[in-house]
C-alpha cells in the first residue's frame, strides 16, 4: 500500500471542526449530496462535465467506504454542503493530496477555505513526517487558485492532465527539504518517461508515428490507445490494443515519452 494510504489507515476515521464547519466521515444518508455535487453543471464545470448514473452510484458505494474521505457540514443548520478528503495523490508516490467541492449555494462565504485549511493543519500535525501535501486545480479554474492562494498555498507546478492545464499547489510554509524532493521527484519521473519515450519510439509499434502526429489521418488516428493516463495526461501515441500499462505520448516540448500507469522509477 502507498505510504499515505498506510498513514491515513492508522488515524482514520476522524472528524474536524472549525468555527462553521464539521467534517465528519461520509455515510449513507450523503447519498443526495454526492448526487447533486456530482450531477451539477456548475460544479463539475473544471471536473469533466456531469458525472453518469452508473458513476453517481459507483461512488456513492465508496465513499463511506473511503479513508479520508469528508462530508463538509455546516453546524449552523447541520446540512452537508460539500466533500473533502485526502487521500494519496496517483502522480507521485509519498505526495497526499487534498480534494475539495461544495454545493453552489455555499459559494462565495469562505467555507471551502475554511475546510481546506483545517485538512491541511489536521494532516501536517497528525502526520508529520507525511511528506508533501498538495491540492491540484485546472489553471482556467480561477475561483479554486484564489481559495487555495488565500491559505498560502503557492504554485510549484504545473501539468497537463484531463485535456487541461492543470496547477499543483502546496502550503508555503512546507518545509523547503519537502518542497526540494517534490521537485526532485517530478525532476525524475520527467527523465524516467523521457527515456522510456525513447525506447518506446525505437519498437515497431512506434516507428509508425510520424513525428508531428497531427497529420495522422481521422482513421489512423482512430486506430491509436484512447487512454488518458500519466503524468502528462495525454491521449496515448501507442497503437490500440498494446499493452494496457504502458502508454507513449509527447511533452510540451515535444520530447516523445513513455510512462506507466503505476510508476515505479
Amino acid at each position: 500500500m502507498n505510504p499515505v494510504g498506510i498513514a491515513l489507515d492508522s488515524i482514520w476515521p476522524a472528524e474536524l471542526r472549525t468555527e462553521r464547519l464539521l467534517l465528519r466521515p461520509v455515510t449513507p444518508e450523503d447519498d443526495d449530496v454526492v448526487c447533486e455535487l456530482l450531477t451539477d453543471e456548475r460544479v463539475r464545470t473544471y471536473l469533466g462535465g456531469p458525472a453518469s448514473p452508473e458513476r453517481v452510484a459507483a461512488r456513492q458505494a465508496a465513499y463511506p467506504q473511503t479513508p479520508g474521505a469528508w462530508a463538509i457540514v455546516r453546524v449552523a443548520d447541520g446540512r452537508a454542503v460539500g466533500l473533502a478528503g485526502i487521500g494519496a495523490d496517483p502522480r507521485c508516490e509519498g505526495r497526499a493530496e487534498v480534494s475539495y467541492q461544495l454545493l453552489p449555494s455555499a459559494w462565495g462565504c469562505g467555507l471551502g477555505r475554511e475546510a481546506v485549511g483545517a485538512i491541511v493543519g489536521w494532516w501536517s500535525a497528525a502526520v508529520p513526517d507525511g511528506g508533501p501535501v498538495v491540492a491540484v486545480t485546472q489553471a482556467s479554474n480561477a475561483r479554486s487558485r484564489l481559495l487555495l492562494e488565500s491559505l498560502g498555498m503557492v504554485l510549484v507546478d504545473e501539468l497537463d492532465e484531463h485535456g487541461s492545464r492543470q496547477c499543483v499547489y502546496t502550503p508555503g510554509d512546507q518545509d523547503d527539504s519537502d518542497l526540494r524532493w517534490l521537485r526532485l521527484t517530478a525532476a525524475h519521473l520527467d527523465e524516467v518517461e523521457r527515456r522510456r519515450g525513447a525506447q518506446a519510439r525505437a519498437t515497431a509499434a512506434g516507428q509508425h508515428l510520424p513525428e508531428d502526429l497531427s497529420v495522422l489521418t481521422a482513421e489512423a488516428a482512430a486506430r491509436l490507445c484512447p487512454a488518458h493516463h500519466g503524468t502528462y495526461g495525454r491521449i496515448c501515441a501507442h497503437a490500440a490494443g498494446h499493452t494496457p500499462a504502458l502508454h507513449l505520448g509527447r511533452t510540451p516540448d515535444g520530447a516523445w515519452i513513455a510512462w506507466l500507469e503505476n510508476f515505479a522509477a
